[in-house]
């Protein structure tokens, strides 16, 4: 499990949303309090922005270090303005290693994309799958051994294969398609996604067991104004104005910063009920477990 953030709103500072909070990255990386496997996020960060005055595409920065180990972040967050910013923080999944290609955000052209959650079992069968529906444009582009990676190019491929679809549109047949998987492998599915193309933002927040992430929003905190503020754990807990998001559904928010939410079809939701977890799903990952 992992720790992830989303602010879409009037330019402000990444030093503004990702250090000064109370219960900012830095403490959600070293102490959290809403984790339901892992206790702390110590398998590297990553963080991207968008100046779309200078270019499309975002800005990423990513690591394999602790994020609080690593001073660059702090160093450029106060002299860097964006309307756009997506935050990361990591904790392994099982069998998936610690390196700079496995941190997240992942990137192509003015896409990015996160996840929080798992695949459990992902390379026992789920991995060679995917793969096999991942298009020829876009194998090439993995570089890491991520469950998430591989799901970013799923998704790549629907937009290449539906170019008509919107983001919504291609979301929620991202998730037709891992549920199907799901099923095939018989694999717990945790997935609070993130989604940006610069222009449309998407969040998730998605289980098919009787466990999911955390993920929490405002619309109206003091703090972040004239904002739409997404993250797992609430960047102030004293702050009423923060809300739980709704599970099974995601968030579309457009270029005016209006939001709605959309229900995602669950098929495993069976009499009112989601199946319990696998044993495995809730296996404690050590901070530097690797295959």
């Amino acid at each position: 499990m992992c720790r992830l953030g989303i602010y879409r709103g009037k330019p402000i500072t990444l030093k503004r949303f990702i250090f000064d909070p109370p219960h900012n990255f830095v403490e959600q990386a070293r102490t959290p309090r809403e984790m339901i496997i892992t206790p702390i996020n110590v398998d590297g960060y990553g963080l991207a922005w968008y100046n779309r005055d200078l270019h499309p595409e975002p800005a990423v920065m990513k690591s394999e270090k602790p994020f609080w180990h690593d001073i660059n972040a702090a160093n450029i967050s106060g002299k860097i303005v964006s309307d756009t910013i997506f935050m990361h923080i990591r904790a392994a999944s099982p069998g998936l290693p610690v390196h700079q290609a496995n941190a997240h955000p992942f990137q192509f052209k003015e896409q990015i994309f996160m996840h929080n959650g798992i695949v459990s079992d992902f390379k026992k069968g789920f991995m060679r799958s995917i793969r096999q529906m991942i298009s020829d444009t876009f194998y090439p582009h993995l570089q890491g051994t991520t469950d998430s990676e591989h799901i970013f190019n799923l998704y790549l491929t629907i937009r290449e294969e539906q170019p008509k679809l919107t983001l919504c549109e291609a979301v929620l047949e991202l998730f037709e398609r891992l549920n199907h998987l799901g099923k095939k492998h018989d694999s717990d599915l945790i997935l609070n996604f993130g989604i940006t193309d610069g222009k449309t933002t998407i969040a998730t927040c998605y289980t098919n067991i009787d466990k999911s992430a955390t993920l929490y929003y405002t619309t109206t905190s003091p703090f972040f104004p004239d904002a739409v503020v997404i993250a797992s754990e609430p960047l102030d807990y004293r702050d009423p104005s923060w809300q739980k998001f709704p599970l099974n559904h995601l968030m579309e928010i457009n270029e005016a910063c209006q939001y709605h939410f959309a229900p995602i079809p669950n098929p495993f939701f069976k009499e009112g009920a989601l199946p319990a977890a696998k044993p495995v799903t809730l296996k404690i990952s050590m901070p530097t477990e690797a295959d």
